[in-house]
């Protein structure tokens, strides 16, 4: 099993060496504009192809697609469509908007799947830190009325369940978190013994149940902005509702600080690890993959 994660490691990074045709720019939401952007990267050849759809993190108030560039660019020679989204931030980008704008971005590569050379029923959801939370609220949410958006590509019948999950370093549970508490204050919009509801629904751990996509959740042993133990918590309540989740600790790896191939440490999302990406590549591969080999 160890030869045969490594092996894959190293063709999703080499498999293919052109690069990318790139679609920069397309905003997927026009009411917003420039707040509701995504970067889409396509492989070589017609397809269809799989497809991930990358959320980058910054604590709901900071950071951009860009974050996720070079993995998408990655993933993209190695033969899936991928997309950096941006959604918006605070104070925009309250619960339950920024969790709308992701569900309309997934509609809108549904939508243009033609055009992207996409296979609609083989796309996959990833994200990190706030973007993890987001990705786990897309692959739990998606059949909740409360959060369902009103977006151009979003109709009464639109499927916005996506086929896989890969959630990095977040928090999966924000009713009791003791860990950057103010962060979800600020996002939720108030203390929760003010708004104990609004805490529920924004916590994906409390929409788990039957049928879900498959779980990839990362993080870090070490990890001082999250809290660790609720990693685990999801896995262990996706697993009870008979749905497929792993969870995949990077050992005395951090939030942003963690260990490169040289031995040394480096600035680096754990999720983007050397050894989370050999666990990334086999979790696509066994999930939106393995249709394209069969």
């Amino acid at each position: 099993m160890r030869i045969r994660l490594a092996v894959l490691g190293i063709a999703l990074s080499v498999s293919c060496s052109h690069a990318p045709d790139e679609r920069l720019g397309v905003v997927y939401d026009e009411r917003f504009g420039g707040d509701t952007k995504m970067d889409v990267y396509l492989p070589e050849g017609d397809g269809p192809h799989p497809g991930v759809m990358m959320i980058h993190g910054g604590a709901w108030i900071a950071g951009d697609r860009s974050e996720y560039t070079e993995a998408a660019k990655r993933l993209a020679r190695s033969g899936f469509v991928a997309s950096t989204i941006e959604y918006r931030l605070l104070p925009d980008g309250e619960f339950p908007k920024d969790v709308q704008d992701c569900f309309c971005a997934l509609a809108h590569m549904r939508a243009h799947a033609a055009e992207y050379h996409l296979d609609p029923t083989r796309l996959a959801v990833m994200g990190y830190s706030a973007g993890g939370h987001l990705a786990a609220m897309v692959g739990l949410a998606y059949d909740d009325p409360g959060v369902r958006p009103d977006c151009a590509t979003v109709g009464p019948d639109t499927n916005l369940r996506p086929d896989a999950v890969i959630a990095g370093s977040a928090n999966y549970d924000l009713r009791g978190i003791e860990a950057n508490f103010w962060l979800a204050e600020k996002y939720l919009g108030g203390d929760p013994d003010d708004l104990p509801q609004v805490y529920s629904e924004a916590s994906p751990i409390t929409l788990v149940g039957p049928g879900k996509p498959p779980f990839l959740i990362v993080s870090g042993s070490e990890d001082a902005f999250i809290v660790e133990e609720q990693a685990r918590a999801l896995r262990i309540a996706l697993s009870a509702a008979g749905n497929e989740a792993r969870v995949m600790e990077v050992t005395g790896g951090g939030h942003l600080w963690n260990g490169n191939p040289d031995g040394q440490v480096a600035i680096e999302e754990a999720d983007l690890t050397a050894e989370s990406w050999i666990a990334i590549s086999d979790f696509l591969d066994r999930t939106i993959n393995r249709a394209r080999r069969e």
